[in-house]
């Protein structure tokens, strides 16, 4: 009896997670979605009167089309999302004047660039610009990334040779050996 009430809480456990995790990665994905789209014009206009601490961060898709993401500099998730969402077949420019957004998401790409990481199926490839210093004082930080999709998905993106190799050896414990690997 004692088994069969704690496989029923087990259970009840394993259901509130699941259902808990679905609900969080929802409230992600309907969070990370644009809270303005503009042209160039309009978001270089935006930065001569935005207060640098207001965490947003631009994302220059196609030739004059923007779109505007808010709250990345704090939530990983977010910005995990984010670079999931966007579009893979060009380059991605990205703007901030707030520069605790631009390390965490510079920090971010650059990490999954140098690990070589298979993130879902793309490689990352990124690089900062200098920053823009504008008439009212304020810097833009500028940083672009693209995701390039693999060929083949290995192991954390190591692709490993596959080779023939034929040893003859001995040891003083073992004894004699002949081995043949691929």
């Amino acid at each position: 009896m004692k088994k069969i009430i704690g496989l029923c809480l087990l259970l009840c456990c394993l259901a509130f997670t699941a259902f808990a995790k679905d609900k969080t990665d929802k409230d992600v994905k309907e969070y990370c979605k644009p809270i303005a789209t503009m042209t160039v014009e309009e978001m270089e206009q935006q930065w001569l009167q935005e207060d640098t601490a207001k965490d947003l961060l631009y994302v220059k898709l196609k030739d004059d089309r923007v779109e505007a993401y808010e709250g990345l500099a704090g939530s990983r998730s977010l910005r995990k999302q984010l670079i999931l969402q966007l579009p893979t077949t060009e380059m991605l420019r990205l703007y901030t004047t707030n520069k605790a957004a631009y390390e965490q998401m510079a920090r971010m790409l650059s990490d999954y660039e140098e690990d070589n990481y298979n993130f879902n199926g793309y490689k990352v490839i990124t690089d900062t610009d200098n920053p823009k210093k504008l008439e009212n004082g304020n810097k833009v930080y500028r940083f672009w990334f693209m995701k390039i999709k693999k060929e083949k998905a290995g192991r954390r993106g190591v692709n490993f040779p596959i080779g023939i190799g034929i040893g003859i050896g001995g040891g003083h414990h073992h004894g004699p050996w002949i081995g043949v690997g691929l």
